[in-house]
């Protein structure tokens, strides 16, 4: 990846057209986009529109959400939204240029942060990491670094259980269930692992179809986040062959979200996204996992191993998220 100025200016572009129509929305669009390159690829066609549209400097979302996000956290911060965390807004609306501003700049920093994480060497045959979702939480830690008011991992109130999500303080409260996640982590990695088997270069199909249903959401509706799973899901099917380890990667993708969700989110007052987050470890746990030759376990037992991982997600949280017992004086 070459860095040219043209570049910088066409990632400015992205972070204001996310901040314009909203971070949620331009993400939505993003996942359209990643619906349609996967169709291209399975018909043959050339990689270009996932890699340069999709994933692209203006659409790609190291610019476009990630400006929206810091937008939201800029507006919120000069009392224009109630809520740094409103990612749903369309912010053109307030009718305040500098709101764009902040989102084009944002914008470019996600560009500039993508370039020199490009730089680092691969050690494995997989990308050292997702850099694109590296990109995108590091621009939102430095937004909220900048416009939020409670610290990268947000201001806990004396005697609250950081990993136990509340009606106030939670990210999607409805999926934040171990055993709920652990369903969804099924219904969407599942189908995900298998795509990537019997469709070659399908990675973005699950991915697209996950993304689009936000429209559902933005709309008020009760959709489940489910993208980090098919993505996880499939990208460790496509390079193992195996939908066992695809399927471990998708319970690993939801329950991480979550973990990161209590992280950056609960208490937290803008957005620093749980699901892309869960994106950079899973990517990022792949690459040493390949080189101590673990995904060479490939016999029947391998089915083993997505029922123990989501044996001792149920236990982690259930030990977190207990509630401590007071000692009497």
């Amino acid at each position: 990846m070459e860095f040219h100025l043209l570049d910088l200016l066409i990632a400015f572009a992205g972070g204001v057209f996310g901040a314009a129509i909203g971070a949620f929305p331009v993400w939505v669009l993003c996942g359209l986009a990643v619906l349609i390159g996967a169709t291209i690829n399975l018909t043959g066609g050339s990689p270009d529109y996932m890699n340069l549209v999709a994933w692209g400097i203006f659409l790609g979302p190291q610019t476009s959400f990630a400006g929206g996000c810091a937008a939201a956290a800029y507006a919120a911060k000069h009392k224009l939204i109630d809520n740094g965390r409103d990612i749903c807004t369309a912010l053109v609306g307030l009718n305040k240029p500098d709101v764009l501003l902040v989102g084009g700049i944002f914008g470019a920093i996600g560009h500039i942060i993508l370039y020199l994480l490009l730089l680092v060497p691969n050690y494995s045959e997989i990308s050292w990491t997702n850099t694109i979702a590296l990109a995108v939480i590091l621009d939102m830690v430095i937004a909220r670094v900048v416009f939020g008011n409670t610290g990268v991992f947000g201001k806990l109130p004396v005697g609250a259980n950081r990993w136990k999500p509340t009606d106030e303080h939670s990210w999607v409260i409805y999926q934040s269930d171990p055993l709920q996640m652990l369903m969804l982590a099924i219904g969407v990695g599942a189908p995900a692992a298998y795509m990537a088997i019997i469709l070659p270069g399908s990675s973005g199909l699950v991915f697209g179809f996950a993304t689009v249903a936000y429209t559902f959401m933005i709309m008020g509706y009760k959709v489940p986040v489910t993208h980090h799973i098919a993505l996880s899901a499939s990208m460790i099917t496509a390079a193992t062959g195996n939908v066992a380890w695809g399927i471990t990667f998708g319970i690993l993708a939801i329950y991480l979200g979550e973990l990161c969700a209590a992280l950056f989110v609960y208490y937290g007052d803008t957005h620093i996204d749980p699901p892309t987050m869960a994106l950079v470890l899973t990517f990022t746990l792949y690459p040493p996992l390949e080189l101590l030759h673990v995904f060479e376990f490939q016999s029947e037992w391998v089915w083993l191993v997505p029922v123990i991982v989501a044996l001792l997600g149920i236990g982690l949280f259930k030990v977190l998220r207990k509630e401590k017992k007071l000692i009497p004086e």
